[in-house]
């Protein structure tokens, strides 16, 4: 067998080989894509205070979070300026109930809930505030990432 020959056969079997592991590499790093989660933050009043629990969340796009009405009676607002870019219109389609845009109703009797899925929204951080108590600082942010 010629030199030229076994360096040909080397080549073609470098290649099969290279195309084999490039393509177990592949399927070895496909991941199924992430369930969307569901997600809770408490509306409080306890103590003469008003809050959100937690005041700061962190989700992925695709995902629900339940406000939920604890005691004393709140709703959840986003300010328009304090969203991603391009997300004032996902958000506002998303959001049931509103009383004006980026407000939703209040919830004023204990196992009340407010539900946004902030399903195609753009990720960044997502200001709000409950409208009632925006003087006594009950605020949020709900950070996608």
């Amino acid at each position: 067998m010629s030199v030229r020959r076994i360096r040909s056969a080397v080549v073609a079997l470098l290649a099969v080989t290279a195309g084999v592991v490039a393509a177990n590499t592949a399927a070895a790093h496909t991941l199924p894509p992430r369930a969307a989660k569901k997600w809770e933050v408490k509306m409080v009043t306890q103590d003469g205070k008003q809050l959100f629990e937690p005041k700061d969340i962190t989700i992925s796009a695709g995902d629900t979070i339940s406000w939920l009405a604890v005691s004393g009676s709140h709703n959840v607002g986003f300010w328009p300026d304090s969203v991603p870019k391009g997300a004032v219109e996902l958000l506002r389609k998303a959001m049931p109930d509103t009383i004006a845009p980026l407000l939703g109703v209040r919830k004023p009797t204990k196992g009340d809930t407010y539900v946004i899925a902030f399903t195609g929204m753009p990720k960044g951080v997502y200001k709000y505030y409950c409208k009632p108590h925006l003087n006594k600082m009950m605020v949020g942010t709900v950070t996608i990432k």
